[in-house]
């Protein structure tokens, strides 16, 4: 043979040392146990960083409560009562319409969906050289909450009673109503 093409000991040296180093690197990690809770770049438990209590819900029943301010102008209403027995929302099991649907508010502190929620929006192809391919050309008026609408804690939510919220800047422009 080739004296260029015969093993060299240092290969095989080589070859042991890497062998060695990949083992007692499979061996240290083999001893933690990934709980989802470390992050690569913080040697912490992320549970223990966290010291914010679980929020509580109110626990008022739906006709007993207070309706809450806005977060801001034009914002979703809060809800102001519990919801705990009305969830999950479903499109063939909806309880805020029980009270909320105009058919079934009988007063104002029922308050009842507005016009816009029995609306669909009618879409189109965006004008060129706009960044959205689809813009929302009109409404449609329906008889009934539209699929779009029907899953009301999307948009609304109960607000928690302990939990602090960071102050804020925000100023909301009010928009001028369509003429």
């Amino acid at each position: 043979m080739h004296r260029s093409l015969q093993p060299n000991r240092w290969h095989g040296i080589l070859a042991l040392s890497i062998v060695l180093a990949l083992g007692s690197a499979l061996q240290s990690q083999a001893g933690e146990v990934d709980d989802g809770l470390d992050v690569y770049f913080r040697d912490a438990d992320l549970a223990e960083l966290s010291n914010q209590a679980i929020p509580l819900y109110p626990e008022t029943d739906a006709g007993e409560s207070t309706r809450l301010e806005r977060a801001f102008p034009d914002a979703p209403p809060q809800i102001p009562h519990s919801v705990a027995d009305m969830l999950p929302i479903t499109a063939n099991d909806n309880e805020c319409l029980n009270c909320h649907h105009p058919d079934n508010a009988t007063s104002a502190d029922d308050a009842p969906l507005p016009k816009s929620h029995f609306q669909r929006a009618v879409m189109g192809p965006g004008e060129k050289g706009n960044p959205m391919a689809w813009v929302i050309r009109s409404y449609r008026a329906t008889k009934d909450v539209p699929g779009t609408r029907y899953n009301c804690v999307m948009c609304h939510t109960p607000q928690a009673t302990n939990v602090s919220t960071p102050a804020s800047t925000f100023v909301a422009v009010k928009r001028e109503a369509k003429k």
